[in-house]
């Protein structure tokens, strides 16, 4: 195992935190007055939106992610805990290139100068023009990249959550191991729902019902459902489902099996449509 597993595994996401590059324009409000202008960020370490820099930076976490799920796997269950804890840590320690602020700024609209709160990149290097006082223009920007910081606020509580689930859902596998000494073969008339479906998608009809609210699942519970449904569903042209390949199909999605379930919903919907049409006619108006 190297010393430095993390920084393998995470180099993309660490390159993105040391090298934080904020491209701002002014737009004046009247050509006659060059004193009347704002600021506009184009782009943070060039997304050019929040949605898109959210895109960017969990293309990177989610490779790392699937790295961390293949090291955990190959690790004693004994050191689980402390190789997760480890991670976790050093992931929450790239939350420190956010920096909370208490700063005055200038706006002739509001009557010169107010106060305001807000979180700001540390170390970002700005790029410009430099027309104005830099002990004002340095915070302006800064002010208007909020959605930016919340955006990789919300990456690394994201990731850190994943590594956690990665984490209980090898403990509970190795639980499983040591409690069965031999996997039983399956009885071919137990009682499975066989679904006309591939694994892909059964896993992430499952994924989609949890993240809806629509069944209790608590994240620690993850394994427990994972096993669950691989243990009581059969999937199309399969007799039984492998537990690691649920796991995977539950976590790492494809774009395809995406497609399949909105256009699934889609016509889910037009379905309900009919019947409310059909219902709708015997009700008396």
């Amino acid at each position: 195992m190297s010393l430095h597993f993390f920084e393998e595994m995470f180099e993309p996401f660490i390159d993105q935190s040391r090298n934080i590059t904020i491209q701002y324009q002014i737009q004046k409000e009247k050509p006659d007055d060059p004193a009347n202008f704002t600021i506009v960020v184009r782009s943070v370490n060039n997304s050019e939106t929040p949605e898109d820099f959210y895109r960017q930076l969990t293309l990177l976490t989610d490779a790392s992610i699937q790295q961390v799920d293949e090291f955990l796997q190959e690790q004693h269950p004994a050191y689980i805990d402390a190789l997760a804890d480890y991670v976790v840590g050093k992931i929450d320690s790239l939350s420190s290139i956010i920096e909370y602020q208490s700063i005055l700024l200038h706006d002739d609209k509001m009557g010169g100068l107010f106060h305001c709160q807000l979180k700001s990149f540390v170390g970002a290097r700005l790029v410009g023009p430099d027309i104005w006082d830099s002990k004002l223009l340095g915070p302006a920007v800064h002010y208007n990249t909020q959605k930016f910081t919340e955006v990789w606020l919300r990456v690394i509580h994201h990731t850190k959550e994943q590594v956690n689930l990665i984490r209980h859902m090898h403990k509970s596998a190795c639980l499983a191991k040591t409690q069965e000494s031999v996997q039983c073969k399956l009885d071919n008339e137990d009682f499975k729902i066989k679904f006309k479906i591939s694994v892909d998608q059964e896993a992430y009809f499952f994924y989609l019902l949890v993240k809806s609210d629509i069944i209790d699942v608590p994240d620690r519970k993850s394994p427990q459902l994972i096993k669950w449904i691989t243990n009581n569903l059969r999937s199309k042209n399969r007799k039984s489902n492998s537990l690691i390949s649920v796991r995977n199909k539950y976590f790492y999605h494809q774009l395809s099996t995406l497609d399949y379930w909105y256009q699934k919903l889609l016509d889910a919907l037009e379905f309900i449509n009919e019947e409310r049409e059909r219902i709708l006619k015997y009700i008396p108006q």
